[in-house]
């Protein structure tokens, strides 16, 4: 009985945590890819794209990176520079949410005193 209630009420915790800090960093991760998708679905035909994408993709690893890099060579630079933002933002909050995640599991950041924790 006491090990069910403890395992509802550590339920109860953890799901608090995750709407406190794993879903804004989820949504922001969410809202800066979208932010980049949208830019980049305004300057581009995104459908002409993904053709040539496919197109490299079957010719192997370096035709899929010269692909990628004449792209971004080709690209203007405020376009350019707000999808390398977007990009860096959504990497470091997927990294935080990461990291929040395992020192979870872990036991450390979990909210028990240190002699319950197993």
């Amino acid at each position: 009985m006491a090990n069910e209630l403890k395992t509802r009420i550590m339920r109860r915790i953890y799901a608090i945590w995750f709407v406190r800090r794993g879903l804004p960093m989820i949504a922001g991760s969410a809202a800066s890819f979208y932010i980049a998708l949208r830019v980049a679905a305004e300057r581009f035909f995104v459908a002409q794209i993904v053709s040539n994408f496919a197109v490299a993709t079957r010719s192997g690893f370096l035709g899929m990176s010269n692909f990628v890099a004449s792209a971004l060579n080709s690209v203007e630079p405020s376009v350019l520079i707000l999808i390398s933002m977007a990009g860096i933002v959504s990497f470091g909050l997927a990294v935080k949410l990461l990291r929040s995640v395992r020192s979870i599991i872990a036991g450390r950041g979990a909210a028990l005193p240190s002699w319950q924790k197993f």
